[in-house]
This record gives C-alpha cells, sequence and structure tokens, in this order.
C-alpha cells in the first residue's frame, strides 16, 4: 500500500481510500458478515483512510466502523461529513432495515427505487446549532474522541452563515473534537469557492480519469495552496468503459496532489482487486 502526505495536515493516509456511503444502507447488497470481513480485510492489507457521513445508513456507516475500528489507535483515519439531512425518514429507514435489507439484496430494482427516493428526502441545513449536534452524533457513533477529518457535505459556495459555521468548525477544532476541517464539494466549480477559505485545509472532489485533464488548474491551485485533495467517484462515467480498474486509476494517481482516491467496497473480492489495480497504476504511472 501506499501513502500520501493530504496538503499541509498532519495526515498521511492509504492512496487508496474506503468510501462507506454503501456498507450499512437499505440498499446494502452483501450481508453484514462480509461487509464487516471486507472492512477488516482491507485495515489489514493497509488501507488506513475510511470516508463515511452521519446521514450514510442512517448513521449505522459510522457505528459500524465505531465498532469495528475503535481500538485502531494511531495510523487510522476516519472522516466523517455533515450538513445533508433525510429529516424523520431516517429513523423510519432505520427501524425498518433488518426486514428490509435482505429483501432488498434480492431485488435489483427495489434498490435503485430506494435509492432515488432517498436523494429526493435529501434536504441541506448549515445552520451551526444543528452542525454542532452532528458532530456530537458522529462522535458517539465512531467511538472517539476526536474526528480526523471533519468535512461539511456538499454545501452551496454561497452557504448561508459561512463565517459562523467556519467559526463553529474553529472552535470544535480548539476544543479538540477536530483534527482537521474540509468540503466534500458537489462539483469542481464549487471547489474553486473552497480553496480560498483559509480554514479548509481539504477538498474532496467528484472526479474520474476522463475529466483530469479539465481539473488539472484546479490540482495546480491546491497544490500550490497546499490543500489536499480526495478523489471520489472516481469510477463514474465512462471510466471503467475504456480500460481496466487500474487504467482508470492511473491519470489520478499520477498526481501526487490527490492524496485519497475512494473506491466503494462492498465485498473482500472488491478489496483485493482494487488494491492489486492501485499497484499496478501506481508502478506504470511511475509515482514513488
Amino acid at each position: 500500500m501506499q501513502y500520501r502526505k493530504l496538503g499541509k495536515t498532519d495526515l498521511t493516509p492509504s492512496v487508496l481510500g474506503f468510501g462507506c456511503s454503501m456498507i450499512a444502507s437499505l440498499a446494502t447488497r452483501y450481508p453484514r458478515a462480509e461487509v464487516e470481513a471486507t472492512l477488516c480485510e482491507a485495515r489489514e492489507a493497509g488501507v488506513t483512510f475510511f470516508d463515511t457521513a452521519d446521514v450514510y445508513g442512517q448513521g449505522d456507516s459510522e457505528r459500524l466502523l465505531g465498532k469495528l475500528f475503535r481500538s485502531q489507535g494511531e495510523g487510522m483515519i476516519l472522516c466523517t461529513k455533515a450538513g445533508l439531512t433525510v429529516g424523520p425518514l431516517e429513523n423510519l429507514i432505520r427501524l425498518a432495515k433488518p426486514i428490509l435489507n435482505p429483501i432488498m439484496r434480492r431485488w435489483r430494482t427495489a434498490q435503485v427505487a430506494t435509492t432515488q427516493a432517498r436523494r429526493h428526502q435529501e434536504r441541506q441545513c448549515f445552520d451551526p446549532d444543528h452542525l454542532r449536534r452532528r458532530i456530537e452524533g458522529s462522535l458517539r457513533r465512531l467511538t472517539v474522541d476526536r474526528i480526523d477529518l471533519f468535512l461539511l457535505h456538499n454545501p452551496p459556495v454561497d452557504m448561508p452563515l459561512r463565517d459562523a459555521v467556519f467559526e463553529l468548525l474553529t472552535r470544535c477544532k480548539a476544543q479538540g473534537k477536530l483534527r482537521q476541517i474540509g468540503v466534500s464539494c458537489r462539483t469542481l466549480d464549487d471547489a474553486y469557492g473552497w480553496l480560498g477559505q483559509p480554514e479548509v485545509a481539504c477538498v474532496q472532489i467528484p472526479l474520474d480519469g476522463t475529466c483530469i485533464d479539465s481539473a488539472r488548474p484546479l490540482l495546480e491551485r491546491a497544490r500550490a495552496q497546499q490543500v489536499g485533495v480526495i478523489a471520489r467517484e472516481v469510477f463514474a462515467h465512462e471510466a471503467l468503459a475504456r480500460g481496466s480498474v487500474s487504467e482508470a486509476l492511473r491519470p489520478l494517481v499520477q498526481h501526487p496532489e490527490i492524496g485519497v482516491v475512494l473506491a466503494g467496497m462492498s465485498c473482500r473480492r472488491h478489496v483485493q482487486e482494487n488494491i492489486r489495480a492501485l499497484d499496478v497504476a501506481m508502478r506504470c504511472g511511475h509515482v514513488a
């Protein structure tokens, strides 16, 4: 496994990160035992960066990470987000999930419909009091005293109460509740608007190999400002249609300012395939 310093932060994550949006959701494709084994295999293989959010799996994504990795100690990096909400539907889905999930695993159409319905219910809330409560909730679910990397979850660039939000996050960091602060950005264009925010040490962006050329100016600016970059949705669009997993990863890992490439891994086979592909991509790209 390869590791890179994330911008000017004190974090040095594995280049391959584990995207945890689906590990405990209603549409999770594999049984709980396989999901847990997958997370543990990734950690044993050297993956240290696990990306989640307070709304993933109605909070159960954070709970599962907290259960499995509460005693991992130094080197483990848990990244979570807040700012999206699905309202009262969140608790109802969580209660029904043990019954519905086995059915959903066998019914692909229902999985797609459920995902679309959830997205339709999503709302944004970046009120400082709301964020404070969500941060406290994430600390409990992850069973940690400090969140390694906290990201605002796809906020608009003209986010209301922007100054008050960063005052809250800076205060939480001073209190030892947050180690580093960043923003998960909806688009590459949004990321430009957050690079100039002094408190932002890291941006997470949607980026795959097919659009790496259009992202070069952003990556160069991030490097100049020593802002860490996390790439998500790295297999989106035509990235895999054009070749192998390693070929999809290679244009991304050739850019050292990209500290982490996130991959969703639903089973142990996915972990093994992605680790092999990353190794090939790094060697072919001659990246140290």
